[in-house]
């Protein structure tokens, strides 16, 4: 799903297909996000397509891909803090000013906005192998798994040679993908 399928004024206005490509796209980044507040994985998943019904029923207007993604962020963040706190009976914390008028990074410290950046690189490094060819993407995968380009090959039953040049070339569109990304901006 490419970064540029995302479309402003379609999710503004609501349109389901729109939002199905925005929850796919930010989903797993999000949800490894929620991960690093809360205590297992299925209260993280839960706690962002919480967010995101939040986010529709709002009916926030975002500017651009910038706004809705420091605004995704900043929600999980919140309603991490907030499952957090009511699990330690403390009164939860008001989720209301998370508004397209008040994102800021006021409350945030510098680590959290790292987080938040690191995982964002995180969600579109997987966009970007989701884009690559079968064969380049399963190499991909695999050697993100820590596997030898010997056991790749043994795997995929292809040659040594052809493991290391389509590792290249996944490679070199990994970095076109990244460099063509508007992340950068935010580093």
């Amino acid at each position: 799903m490419a970064e540029k399928e995302l479309d402003i004024v379609r999710i503004n206005e609501r349109d389901e297909g729109a939002w199905k490509v925005l929850f796919q796209c930010f989903y797993p980044a999000l949800c490894c996000y929620a991960e690093n507040y809360v205590d297992n994985s299925c209260e993280a998943e839960d706690i962002v397509q919480e967010t995101f019904v939040k986010i529709w029923h709002k009916q926030v207007v975002f500017n651009d891909t910038h706004h809705l993604t420091y605004y995704l962020y900043r929600a999980v963040y919140k309603n991490c803090l907030s499952a957090h706190r009511s699990k330690k009976n403390i009164v939860n914390i008001d989720v209301s000013d998370t508004d397209h008028h008040s994102i800021d990074k006021q409350g945030w410290t510098d680590d959290d906005f790292a987080v938040s950046i690191r995982e964002e690189m995180y969600r579109r490094l997987w966009v970007g192998i989701q884009q690559l060819s079968e064969r380049r993407r399963a190499i991909i995968e695999k050697t993100i798994e820590g596997k030898s380009i010997k056991q790749i090959a043994e795997e995929l039953n292809i040659a040594i040679s052809t493991v290391k040049n389509a590792k290249a070339k996944a490679i070199d569109e990994l970095r076109n993908y990244a460099n063509s990304s508007p992340i950068w901006m935010l580093l």
